[in-house]
C-alpha cells in the first residue's frame, strides 16, 4: 500500500487521493447504496462535503478507465463510510483505508451497516471486522395532550449560544467516553463543522441544563425535516442521573416539536448503553424500527 496520495492499484482500478471533480460521482456511488439498503437514501450532499472539507478525513476513490467505481473516507473518529460497485475494488479500498488508520495510529476502525446492504456487510465480514454492539433506531409519535417537563429543583434551562460549544462538547465526550471503551473524540473544530455546519442545526432546539452555572445535561435536536424531528444528542452528567433530567429534556424536545407542526420524533441508541438510556426511551414510547450494526477491525 502506497501512502495517501500514492497510486495504489488493484487488478481493475487505481486508487487514489478523491478531489472535488470526484464529488458528484461519489456521492452517486454512497446515494446509490444506501437507496438500495435502505428503500430511501439517507445521504445529503451538504455532510459529504462538510466531512470532505475537515482536512483530518481522508478520502480516496478507485477509478477504472476515468470512472470512480469506489470511495473509502476515514474520518478523525476513526469511522468507515464505503461504497464500491465491485466485489475486489471494495476489499482494496477497506484496505487502503486500513494502512491510512495505521499511519495514523488508529488502534481500530468502524464502520454501520444493516445485513440489507449487502456489499459493505459482506465486505465487512469478509475483511475480518466483527460486530461491535448494535444501535436501535427508533421512533415516537408525537400526538396530543405532550405532558409538561419537570425539572429537578436547581435545574435551570436555556438554549445553547455559540459560546457555549467547549462546554457541550465536553459534556459528549465526558458521557460517552465513559462508557464506550472504542468511543473516538473528534477535534473541537471537526465537532463544531459535523454538528453546526449545515441546515440542520438549530441552536433553538439545543437545550442546555445548568445547575449553578455548571453545565450538566443538554439534548440537541436536529431541525424537523418533513414532519419529522431527530435528536442527535442527549447526555446526563453521571452525577446528575436518577433526577429526571433526560426525561424532561425529551419532553421539552417533544413540545417543541409539536410547536413546529412535526409529527414524530426519532433517535438512535447503542443497544448495550449502561445509563438506561434505551430503557428510558421505550417508557416515554418510543418503538424500534431498525438495528444497525457497528462493526470494528483491530489494526
Amino acid at each position: 500500500m502506497g501512502a495517501s496520495g500514492g497510486g495504489y492499484r488493484c487488478r481493475v482500478a487505481e486508487i487514489r487521493d478523491a478531489t472535488w471533480d470526484d464529488f458528484d460521482a461519489v456521492f452517486g456511488l454512497l446515494d446509490a447504496r444506501s437507496r438500495a439498503a435502505f428503500g430511501i437514501s439517507q445521504q445529503k450532499p451538504e455532510f459529504l462535503r462538510q466531512s470532505w472539507e475537515l482536512a483530518a478525513n481522508g478520502k480516496w476513490v478507485a477509478v477504472e478507465d476515468g470512472t470512480v467505481i469506489g470511495y473509502v473516507g476515514l474520518d478523525e473518529a476513526q469511522e468507515l463510510v464505503h461504497a464500491a460497485t465491485d466485489l475486489e475494488v471494495g476489499d482494496a479500498l477497506l484496505a487502503h483505508a486500513e494502512q491510512q488508520a495505521r499511519v495514523r495510529d488508529f488502534d481500530h476502525v468502524a464502520a454501520t451497516t444493516v445485513p440489507e446492504d449487502v456489499p459493505l456487510h459482506s465486505a465487512l465480514t469478509r475483511n475480518g471486522y466483527t460486530l461491535d454492539r448494535e444501535v436501535l433506531r427508533m421512533w415516537r409519535m408525537l400526538g396530543r395532550n405532550l405532558p409538561e417537563p419537570i425539572w429537578a429543583d436547581g435545574a435551570a434551562v436555556r438554549p445553547y449560544t455559540d459560546a457555549d460549544g467547549e462546554r457541550v462538547h465536553a459534556l459528549l465526550d465526558d458521557a460517552y467516553a465513559g462508557w464506550d471503551a472504542n468511543y473516538v473524540s473528534r477535534s473541537h473544530e471537526g465537532w463544531l463543522s459535523f454538528m453546526t455546519v449545515h441546515d440542520d442545526f438549530d441552536p433553538a432546539m439545543w437545550f442546555l441544563v445548568e445547575r449553578r452555572d455548571e453545565l450538566v445535561a443538554c439534548a440537541l435536536h436536529w431541525k424537523e425535516h418533513q414532519g419529522r424531528g431527530w435528536v442527535k444528542d442527549l447526555v446526563v452528567r453521571e452525577s446528575e442521573r436518577g433526577h429526571g433530567l433526560g426525561k424532561a429534556l425529551i419532553q421539552l424536545g417533544f413540545r417543541a416539536y409539536a410547536a413546529r407542526g412535526a409529527d414524530r420524533v426519532g433517535l438512535k441508541v447503542d443497544a448495550t448503553n449502561p445509563t438506561g438510556a434505551p430503557q428510558l426511551y421505550e417508557r416515554l414510547g418510543f418503538v424500534t424500527d431498525q438495528r444497525l450494526g457497528i462493526w470494528t477491525k483491530r489494526l
